[in-house]
């Protein structure tokens, strides 16, 4: 018969094993090779530079591509959610940049810039299938065409810099809209270059790169909001088991069938073929 101590150790030992297991498998860190740049990429958010490079996450309804040379790191990020493409408007997307895990040197770069002025029905217009391909169009490059400056923020979100993106730090950033796909390209410098703002990184070493579009203060509060019999703007219909409920619990429609961009690369900085 085993005693009580020897169980409970025993059960203490599958729990910390089941918990290390599913931490694993929930955990949302990809690792690739970054490829070298063997041609010229220009930060315009055209994804023509990236041919057969880019990746495409499941399920995450986004692609990524990376390529490096001994100086700068680019990267390419497209998605054709339009709720996506909406949240990093008004929100503000965020890149960040961890050399060798080391998160003291962690450096964050946001564009877009968040815009306030994006209220809830445009939100909800966007999501809209009938809403035709050149009026999205035509509201994404107004989009575009305000976006000026970026900041390069701290670990802690704190900013550093705000800079044009004309500048002489050596960044780059794109933004391009075609065919219902959003093109975002970032150069950043690295440890081997001339240039003040840069990763801490050489070609070999490891990069992690991780991707955030933050929610807005009014989604956050979507689900608290009172029902009042009142039906939502925008013309939706509350489901019927919530009626008289008094809560909307699964918000307003539209803004709750698209998550955050929230995800991250171990990024391996691929060295210069001989």
């Amino acid at each position: 018969m085993y005693s009580k101590e020897y169980i409970r150790r025993i059960g203490f030992s599958i729990s910390i094993f089941l918990f290390v297991i599913i931490a694993a498998g929930c955990s949302s860190v990809k690792e690739t090779t970054s490829s070298w740049r063997n041609n010229e990429i220009k930060i315009d958010g055209d994804i023509s530079d990236w041919q057969n490079t880019l990746e495409s996450i499941p399920d995450k309804k986004f692609a990524v591509g990376f390529k490096n040379d001994n100086n700068f790191l680019y990267i390419c990020l497209i998605t054709d959610d339009r709720m996506k493409i909406m949240q990093m408007f008004r929100n503000g997307f965020i890149t960040w940049l961890t050399p060798n895990g080391d998160d003291e040197k962690k450096l964050g770069i946001k564009f877009p810039i968040s815009n306030k002025e994006i209220g809830i029905a445009q939100f909800q217009g966007m999501n809209r299938e009938m809403i035709p391909s050149e009026n999205i169009e035509k509201i994404i490059t107004q989009l575009l065409n305000g976006q000026k400056e970026f900041k390069i923020i701290n670990k802690d979100k704190f900013p550093l810099n705000l800079l044009s993106l004309e500048n002489t730090e050596g960044i780059k950033l794109g933004l391009g809209y075609k065919a219902n796909n959003f093109v975002y390209e970032l150069q950043i410098p690295l440890a081997s270059s001339n240039y003040l703002t840069k990763i801490n990184s050489f070609s070999g070493d490891k990069i992690n790169v991780h991707f955030e579009t933050e929610r807005a203060e009014f989604e956050n509060a979507m689900g608290r909001m009172p029902e009042s019999g009142v039906t939502p703007r925008g013309g939706g219909q509350m489901p019927s088991g919530q009626r008289g409920s008094g809560r909307m619990k699964q918000g307003m429609p539209g803004l709750q069938n698209s998550e955050p961009i929230n995800y991250s690369f171990d990024v391996i900085l691929q060295q210069q073929p001989k």
